[in-house]
């Protein structure tokens, strides 16, 4: 387990050293790339995720790129932003978009973090008191999101959930792609799930609503 966690933090400070350049964009269907981060999780059983993605959104982003930058924020969530009084995290993915710009974002239901470490999140190594960069990590899961979204000329906001309840919520802007024609998309890079699905609820997780 020492080697496993010590083999993810190398790869973490790889992943950081890596050079600014811009990525190479593409038209990229925003619901392919969210369901394969699901599906990739779903039998974990501390993860209960709720997504609510239009099968026909495009972005301009690197496919590959774009399902690490969600993969990282699902892993953070997991780790550190579980349900006060459960042992699960519920993270629910929706968008929004605009003739120009889509917006994904990714909440959980977590306690969230004070102003101060708020504005501290995506800081290389930086380790708050909360365990949103608990010494289990690198320090640079949130940092490499950013510098990734920049990468693909996109933007990164997270803040405490502004509807009375608690949860920290991840905002990532991109630049919106025209819709392609049927049978017209690009190739894709990732796996798909044969089926569309919704991750079930473990029953024994009690009830989510």
């Amino acid at each position: 387990a020492d080697i496993v966690q010590l083999d993810a933090t190398i790869d973490k400070f790889l992943d950081y050293a890596r050079p600014d350049h811009a990525a190479k964009l593409a038209p990229v269907n925003v619901y392919g790339v969210v369901s394969s981060c699901v599906y990739a999780v779903q039998d974990h059983q501390e993860l209960q995720i709720h997504m609510t993605v239009p099968e026909e959104l495009m972005v301009s982003a690197d496919e590959i790129e774009l399902s690490r930058v969600l993969s990282n924020v699902l892993e953070n969530a997991r780790r550190y932003g579980k349900t006060p009084g459960t042992a699960y995290t519920r993270v629910d993915i929706t968008t929004k978009h605009s003739d120009n710009t889509v917006t994904i974002r990714m909440r959980d239901h977590g306690a969230g973090v004070t102003a101060d470490q708020l504005a501290n999140l995506t800081k290389p190594f930086y380790r708050g008191d909360t365990a949103r960069t608990a010494a289990a990590g690198a320090g640079l899961g949130l940092s490499i999101v950013e510098k990734t979204v920049q990468r693909m000329g996109g933007r990164l906001t997270i803040a405490n959930a502004a509807d009375g309840s608690t949860g920290l919520v991840t905002s990532i802007y991109l630049r919106r792609a025209p819709d392609q024609a049927s049978g017209k998309e690009p190739k894709r890079r990732l796996q798909r799930p044969q089926i569309k699905r919704h991750l079930p609820t473990p029953t024994n997780l009690g009830d989510l609503h």
